[in-house]
């Protein structure tokens, strides 16, 4: 039987808010956030230590929102933190915990002087990890063990760059994906139409299902990190420079006006937006409320 993805896609363009969990082990301040923003979006996608940054683990605060808020869960799964082992014993915690879906990625580089105090693990990639969650799905662990009873499906999800400057790589790289059982494919931050096409097309062709990353850019500062440190967003360098001296209140405002025309061009083309919290998630939640009364029907 093929995998629905009705639970995190539930209707097009669907919304996804993405955090990362708290930095320490206190949840309730975040769960409080999140329950404001519970009406307006279709699940919660959660970082994984992202930028190399450690946070409470994923799938612990997976089942805080499970339980606090109902709210289907989308886990990032990175290999650079987990051997085989580790990975495998999280993805049958995530499937026993109702977690929906998995997105199997390589994870963010660590700082080459090693100050995260870190070394990355890469026992799997990202097509091995695929892998894995394909045969838990068929109820066999990989190790010719078959499971005692079947477990919920994991949907499988993966990560891609529609700004890359070797989009002939990328778009490979997309197919050996969709090849490896990935469903759908959660991109970097998009600030142009026209590159999103060109990346649902190639994704269609796969079966994949698009879902653009939005990122609200909260002020001066923020924008000019983006600018020097992120090397996938090297392409838009220019949006970036449209905050240069402006005020964080006319920055917010400025993104979420931005980003609320992006996503009304690209409503009828996706399958949803995954709305990232980059900075903190004050103006994510602010942009998917926007976007949900924005969207929301008139009433009588």
């Amino acid at each position: 039987m093929a995998l629905s993805l009705d639970s995190i896609l539930p209707h097009a363009p669907a919304l996804w808010l993405e955090i990362a969990p708290p930095r320490g082990i206190v949840g309730e301040s975040l769960l409080s956030k999140l329950a404001a923003v519970r009406e307006h979006v279709c699940a919660v996608n959660l970082a994984d230590n992202a930028l190399g940054r450690v946070k409470m683990s994923g799938l612990v605060f997976a089942s805080m929102i499970r339980a606090r808020l109902g709210l289907p869960v989308v886990l990032n799964c990175s290999c650079r933190d987990r051997n085989r082992f580790a990975l495998l014993s999280d993805l049958l915690g995530a499937s026993a915990l109702g977690v929906d879906a998995v997105v199997a990625l390589q994870g963010d580089k660590l700082p080459a002087d090693g100050s995260a105090g870190a070394r990355a693990v890469h026992d799997l990639d990202t097509f091995s990890l695929l892998k894995m969650i394909a045969d838990l799905n068929h109820g066999d662990t990989g190790e010719g063990k078959r499971l005692l009873k079947t477990l919920p499906k994991l949907i499988p999800g993966v990560v891609g760059n529609p700004t890359r400057k070797q989009m002939d790589r990328e778009f490979d790289l997309l197919r050996r994906k969709a090849d490896a059982g990935a469903l759908f494919v959660i991109t970097q931050p998009a600030f142009e139409r026209d590159a999103v096409l060109r990346f649902v097309e190639k994704a269609d062709q796969h079966g994949l299902k698009v879902i653009p990353g939005i990122l609200p850019v909260k002020r001066e500062s923020m924008a000019q990190y983006l600018k020097d440190n992120i090397s996938d967003l090297s392409g838009v360098h220019h949006h970036f420079d449209r905050y240069a001296g402006v005020s964080e209140e006319d920055a917010r405002r400025l993104s979420i006006e931005q980003n609320l025309t992006l996503m009304d061009s690209l409503a009828h083309d996706v399958a949803g937006f995954n709305i990232m919290s980059g900075g903190g998630p004050s103006l994510a939640i602010e942009l998917a409320i926007e976007w949900s009364r924005h969207r929301r029907p008139a009433g009588p």
